[in-house]
């Protein structure tokens, strides 16, 4: 795009700047600009100060250093040659004013102080110095002659007192332009003539470098060469403006039309000074031609031979190269003598001494002329380089915005609207797109919004939303998927994407950022997909598998009961994985099984887009793809539980639609965890633990019927087997196999269930071989005949009797009242009644009354039953009482004799004739002992204490002792009252301690 093609503005005021002293004139000073060898200086007031440069010669160059007050001119001396001499003034350094103005337009002559004074010459020969340039801290200076001479100068300008130029470039056509390009490790020096452009390396030390580059075989005149801020080399010519850099040629902007000049203004702006233009007033049509000077003698002819009065106009253009526009285009009359830049304008000096000034005007002006003319990307541009804050460019962007939507320009806007992001209030947008039902560019600003970390919960549903009404799968996979940080609210994305039915998102979401939850509770309840779940589950770890497990066991269990079983199996035995974390897929979302999923989301879903204003028909879901789940490989350590297994008892509840899984469940438990762990190694709390647990399991062995499990996922309405009806054989024989497992448990020594609830179980499920098991465990034996006299089992009875009769002999007479109950049992137990008779006969285990009394209970016993069992009691008794007359005279003999003896002992005398010692069996001599019981012992061989027989006395203190205890027992009523109840014969009891006469002790001790 040319120059000329660009939009056009006018962005500099134009005004003619009048002299302080005189507003109706320009200033003086610049009338007299012919005075060449003075030079003069401005301030802000106009006020001159000037000092004689050159003593008689003319000023032809001027340069003043940016960052150092240095003034560099060149100037011819006053001699035949006119040798040009460059002379570097130091203005910090001048003396007081020589003379002192006596009027406000008389100058203040100075002196400054001259630094350096080198005079230009080459082959001994002045040539006229056309254009030159130096570097900022002067330690290069290259001037360009008009030969075609370029002399370099090293080293700094400013101490160096004897400097040779070296000569870098001789060529046929002069020298038009010269700049300095400082870079990091080198000083390129651009050379231009009027047919070429070249570089010179002026540091490059080593031959084998060529240091002079040619970049073009086109050059530009006078004047038409000059450095941008960057230090890139611009050349206008009539064709166009071209820019260069070391390297060569680069932007090049298309304006054809002549140029006198080139002027680089601030960072960006291209002043172009087109040649002057001669205009008739009396002409219909301007006529033109170039001049090269104002005063030319082709323009003085044609003004004698014109009618009427002519003008030279020169016309000027400020281009921004930067956001390439034109930025001003005006004409001065008269013709333009020089442009300088200074205290942020651009100063115009005519050839008439009138001086312009052109301020550019400020941004916001700008801005507003943009904005009227809708160009609000120029407007961005300008606010850029202007360096606006973010919240002042968002405010042109919004502006922006607002113009393309409101020319419908709907994508254009949201583009604009993105940029305004953290400083816009979202609802601002989010408004005027739901209105206009435009959810694509919504949707890409709210992704932009959650790009940049700035959405809420809200904006977050919105998007996914817009996602699911547009059906958009592939975005909505880009937005879950992002590896990036979290940048929306995880719980309302999950939400939404389950109520619009992409479930396959929702749970990627949950099982990625370990929402254990959300993502059990969609693939359970949503998608049920129970084999997923519980590998998941597995995986989780202890603590969070027995706190999902506490919520999803009665379902997992009502469809997948095998694989959940086995699950609560290693969760309550401590051989569940300590848990890692759950793998998240990169790159896609694993397939999960849905079993109910439909190819659209339910109508209920559509309630997640009730807010926007669009309805929500045909809204579709992904096609859920099946999924065969993998099992893992799991290796359970053997250095014991990793974690404290939870109670079984809490998962006990769930199993109550599949009590055959319960049982598994159990048994498992019991097998692994407890099998050889002995109580006094359990805690009170472990030993109520499996307590119970043994509790549960022989209530599970004693159901009435036992369902199985079931491969179909509704509850089964008849006990099912791999999904096969079993037979009344198949049940019947399965029920005794859990019989068989509930009598084993309650025989097991090392099962500690509870007797009491394990004998109320076996009762009321009607378990004979359990309670009579029980019955026998406890020793209630009389219990175990009448169970079995009640079902009339009298087998059981007859059998029950011979082996507990012996340990409880109350067994017998119920037994002997069972027997003649009914003339059936007599009729088929009449042998078994005689031998019990016989057995109670043979031990003496009953009175004779009490079998009378058993038998007489009913008419059913007759007296034939009786006749040889009461023979033989009566003709026992009959012989015992014989034996007990006999045994009862011998005693009263014996007493009698004893009588006698003591009376005897009390009347008469005792006469001793034994002859022999009864200790030594010696001849009897004096001294001698007699005892009344006969026995003579001499006196050495009685002992100095002994006052008894030696050989009676064994049986006397056996005596003494026996009535010592009967005198001590006396009043030991417990011992007789214990005595009396542990004996079966009481009365025994009482004739014995008549018979030891204890009671006569009794009363004589009260």
């Amino acid at each position: 795009m040319s120059l000329a093609q660009w939009r056009q503005f006018n962005f500099f005021d134009k005004q003619v700047v009048p002299d302080p002293n005189d507003a109706k004139v320009s200033p003086t000073i610049f009338k007299k600009c012919d005075i060449g060898v003075m030079t003069a200086g401005l301030d802000k007031a106009f006020k001159a100060q000037t000092f004689l440069a050159y003593d008689g010669g003319r000023i032809t160059h001027l340069k003043l250093l940016k960052q150092k007050n240095i003034l560099i001119t060149i100037g011819e001396e006053n001699d035949t040659q006119h040798t040009p001499v460059i002379k570097v003034w130091d203005l910090d350094t001048t003396k007081k004013p020589v003379t002192t103005p006596t009027t406000p337009d008389e100058p203040t002559l100075i002196q400054p102080s001259c630094l350096r004074t080198i005079k230009i010459q080459h082959n001994e020969k002045p040539f006229p110095i056309t254009t030159f340039a130096t570097v900022e801290n002067m330690a290069q200076m290259a001037v360009g002659l008009a030969n075609g001479t370029v002399l370099l100068y090293r080293l700094d300008l400013l101490k160096d007192k004897a400097t040779k130029p070296k000569v870098i470039y001789e060529g046929q056509e002069p020298i038009t332009g010269l700049g300095f390009r400082e870079q990091t490790k080198s000083t390129i020096l651009f050379m231009v003539t009027t047919t070429s452009i070249m570089s010179y390396n002026t540091t490059a030390s080593k031959p084998s470098v060529v240091s002079t580059v040619t970049l073009d075989e086109q050059g530009c005149g006078l004047g038409c060469a000059v450095m941008t801020d960057t230090q890139d080399m611009v050349i206008g010519r009539d064709e166009a403006v071209y820019l260069y850099d070391p390297t060569g040629r680069g932007p090049c902007f298309a304006y054809d039309t002549p140029k006198s000049s080139l002027v680089w203004f601030k960072s960006h702006y291209l002043m172009i000074i087109s040649p002057p233009v001669i205009t008739s007033t009396q002409l219909s049509t301007s006529t033109s031609r170039t001049t090269i000077g104002a005063g030319s003698s082709s323009s003085s002819s044609n003004n004698k031979n014109n009618r009427g009065t002519t003008h030279d106009l020169t016309k000027v253009t400020i281009f921004d190269t930067a956001n390439k526009f034109v930025a001003y285009v005006g004409t001065f009359t008269g013709g333009i003598r020089g442009v300088f830049c200074e205290w942020n304008a651009l100063w115009v000096v005519g050839l008439d001494g009138k001086l312009y000034r052109l301020d550019e005007k400020d941004t916001p002006t700008k801005l507003e002329i943009l904005f009227k003319l809708n160009l609000y990307v120029l407007a961005i541009n300008l606010a850029h380089m202007q360096k606006y804050d973010d919240a002042s460019i968002a405010d042109i962007f919004k502006k922006y915005g607002d113009h393309l939507y409101s020319r419908a320009n709907y994508d254009g806007a949201i583009d604009q609207y993105i940029r305004t992001i953290g400083q816009l209030e979202p609802s601002y947008v989010i408004r005027k797109f739901l209105d206009a039902q435009r959810i694509y560019n919504l949707t890409n600003y709210l992704q932009e919004l959650h790009a940049k970390g700035l959405a809420n919960a809200d904006h977050t549903t919105l998007l996914l939303n817009c996602y699911t009404k547009l059906k958009d799968v592939s975005r909505l996979d880009q937005f879950i998927k992002t590896d990036a940080d979290l940048n929306f609210d995880l719980e309302t994305a999950i939400n939404v994407c389950r109520q619009a039915g992409y479930y396959e998102h929702a749970v990627y979401l949950a099982k990625k950022f370990k929402e254990h939850d959300l993502y059990l509770d969609i693939v359970i309840e949503d998608m049920r997909d129970y084999d997923t779940a519980i590998e998941y589950i597995r995986h989780l770890g202890p603590h969070e598998a027995d706190k999902n497990l506490q919520k999803y066991s009665k379902t997992l269990l009502g469809h997948q009961p095998d694989q959940t079983t086995k699950l609560l199996v290693e969760l309550c035995t401590g051989t569940l994985p300590m848990g890692s974390s759950t793998d998240t897929t990169n790159g896609h979302i694993t397939p999960i099984v849905t079993a109910v999923a439909s190819p659209t989301p339910s109508l209920k879903n559509s309630t997640a887009l009730a807010h926007l204003p669009f309805a929500a028909e045909g809204t579709t879901s992904p096609q859920s793809t099946h999924h065969h789940p993998h099992h893992h490989d799991r290796t359970t350590s053997k250095s014991g539980l990793g974690y404290n297994p939870p109670s079984p008892r809490t998962f006990m509840p769930f199993f109550v639609d599949r009590p055959d899984c319960l049982a598994f469940f159990l048994e498992r438990i019991l097998e692994t965890r407890w099998s050889s762990t002995s109580t006094t190694k359990l805690s009170l709390q472990a030993q109520e633990e499996r307590k119970a647990t043994w509790n549960t399991l022989l209530e599970l062995y004693l159901m009435d019927e036992q369902p199985h499990p079931t491969t179909s996922t509704s509850p089964a309405t008849s006990p099912r087997l791999n999904g096969i009806a079993l037979t009344p054989r198949e049940k019947l024989k399965r029920t005794k196999e859990f019989k068989l497992k509930a009598l084993a448990l309650l025989k097991d020594e090392t099962v500690q269930y509870d007797t009491n609830q394990a004998l109320v179980l076996c009762q009321l499920k009607k378990f004979d071989e359990g309670i009579v098991y029980l019955y026998e465990k406890t020793e209630m034996y009389t219990d175990i005949l009448r169970f079995w006299m009640e079902k009339q089992e009298t087998d059981r009875v007859i059998e029950g009797v011979r082996k507990y009769g012996p340990k409880d002999p109350s067994l017998y007479p119920m037994v002997l009242t069972y027997f003649s109950s009914t003339p059936e049992i007599l009729a088929k137990s009449t042998s078994e009644l005689l031998s019990v008779l016989r057995h109670i006969d043979e031990k003496d285990l009953l009175p004779p009354i009490q079998v009378i009394q058993a038998l007489s209970r009913s008419n059913v016993a007759t007296i034939g039953l009786l006749r040889s069992y009461i023979g033989r009691k009566i003709q026992n008794e009959r012989n015992e009482l014989q034996q007990n007359q006999e045994l009862i005279q011998s005693y009263r003999e014996e007493t009698d004799k004893r009588r006698k003896e003591i009376e005897d002992l009390k009347t008469s005398a005792r006469i001793f004739q034994v002859q022999k010692c009864t200790g030594c069996e010696g001849m009897l001599d004096l001294p001698a002992i007699h005892f009344l019981c006969r026995h003579s012992y001499h006196q050495r061989c009685m002992g100095e204490n002994d006052n008894e027989c030696p050989q009676c006395a064994t049986q006397h203190r056996m005596i003494s002792e026996i009535r010592r205890a009967q005198e001590t027992s006396a009043d030991r009523h417990d011992l007789f009252f214990d005595q009396l109840d542990n004996e079966d014969d009481g009365f025994s009891v009482i004739a014995d301690y008549f018979s030891k006469n204890t009671m006569a002790f009794a009363k004589l001790i009260d």
